[in-house]
């Protein structure tokens, strides 16, 4: 089962734009499963995101939508599927600028996306993937790449964070660099996405019953201190989605860097209140619960050692007492806040990651004006005969067909 089968449709789409056409009211839709964007005339009001996400999972996980439609029309009530096309004129899809290859250090390992075969969908924009490596074996990797024009800058930050502490040496508790995926357009390298190491069995937050060991805390809090006051960087996310327990070595490790920042840039962020809010939702299970509608990134780490709150879930595993677990965070947590609370005291961090600025966009065609643009129009390239990079692939529900059956599917999203 992949992650669209069963994650909330809001995670899933994504309603980028609500607007009128000589057709009607339309809500632009992108779906993250199979990759495409969809306009959905209903001539009623489509600003709503959850009547809009029903009818698209609807009519897409049943089939009723053609592979090269771009826009649907559905009756009033939403039930019935009225007409599809797929007229140039209303592909509202965008296309990110890629980056060239040469923007990036020559030495970091590569491999062509087309060699990538997809084994699964672990998130929006993030795969399982494998491909043959010159040794003769195969090899499995973290595909996480780039194909919704919003997330251009967030991608661009996290790509580099994790090519900086790549050149710094790998980590024992973080997951590690593999390679830059490419792929060549109208003759140029360009840089697609990035591959890191697989690591199976889950997160953290995906089990409530395996064994938490108080020497998993003791790493991470050393993680957490080597990110902040080695390299310069806040993850910015330390919670028990992003956490995993590699079996072959007994780490755990930390893993999606798509929200880290530099030290100091935003100070309201706390990796340290954010180790304690993870240990809190590991050891408890009761973090949905106890801060129901607040945000976890906003939770002060001290206070919530001082609460009367820590009682471990009847299922949760622990190799020792909680009050152990509580002493080592809170000699932690007492630690870094009298360090950063101390104006004699300033954290430098010794070997900083750089953090290169966006590069400006290139110029594209827009209504025959060449502009600076993050991303192009599909329905542009199409008319004026250029390539395009595609993404769009089978969903999750098309997996399993009969006729897919022994075909494997390429991260280009074709089966072959």
């Amino acid at each position: 089962m992949t992650f669209f089968e069963h994650c909330d449709l809001d995670q899933r789409f994504t309603l980028s734009k609500s607007s009128w056409t000589p057709r009607g009211q339309y809500a632009l839709v992108f779906d993250f499963d199979q990759r495409r964007a969809i306009k959905l005339y209903m001539n009623e009001d489509t600003s709503d995101e959850d009547a809009v996400f029903k009818i698209m999972a609807k009519f897409v996980d049943s089939g009723a939508i053609g592979s090269d439609s771009v826009w649907i029309q559905v009756s009033p009530d939403g039930n019935e599927l009225i007409d599809q096309g797929s007229e140039v004129e209303e592909d509202y899809t965008m296309i990110p600028c890629y980056w060239t290859r040469d923007q990036f250090p020559p030495t970091l390992p590569s491999v062509r996306r087309s060699d990538l075969v997809e084994l699964d969908r672990l998130g929006l924009q993030v795969d399982r993937v494998a491909y043959d490596i010159p040794e003769g074996h195969t090899k499995e990797a973290t595909f996480k790449y780039l194909v919704y024009e919003n997330n251009i800058g967030a991608f661009w930050e996290e790509v580099n964070c994790i090519i900086g502490m790549h050149s710094r040496g790998t980590h024992p508790n973080i997951v590690s660099f593999d390679r830059l995926v490419t792929e060549t357009v109208k003759g140029v390298e360009k840089i697609v996405g990035f591959t890191t190491e697989f690591i199976p069995g889950g997160t953290l937050d995906d089990s409530k019953t395996r064994l938490f060991k108080l020497k998993y805390l003791h790493q991470l809090i050393e993680t957490v201190d080597f990110l902040n006051l080695e390299l310069g960087v806040v993850h910015g996310d330390v919670l028990s989605w992003n956490l995993l327990i590699d079996e072959r070595t007994d780490n755990i490790l930390l893993f999606d860097f798509n929200s880290a920042f530099p030290l100091g840039e935003k100070p309201e962020i706390s990796d340290v209140d954010l180790v304690v809010v993870a240990m809190f939702d590991v050891i408890t299970r009761s973090l949905g619960n106890v801060f129901d509608g607040e945000s976890p990134y906003e939770i002060d780490g001290v206070q919530l050692l001082a609460a009367d709150l820590w009682e471990k879930d009847p299922e949760v595993n622990l190799d020792a007492d909680v009050f152990e677990f509580l002493r080592v965070l809170k000699a932690w947590v007492e630690r870094r806040k009298a360090a950063e609370e101390d104006p004699e005291t300033e954290e430098v961090t010794r070997n900083p990651v750089e953090w290169p600025e966006l590069p400006d966009p290139p110029l594209v065609d827009c209504s025959g004006v060449m502009e600076p643009r993050e991303s192009e129009m599909r329905q542009r390239l199409i008319m004026a005969g250029q390539p395009y990079m595609a993404w769009q692939r089978p969903s999750s529900h098309d997996l399993s067909l009969p006729e897919n059956k022994g075909k494997v599917l390429l991260a280009t999203g074709e089966f072959v």
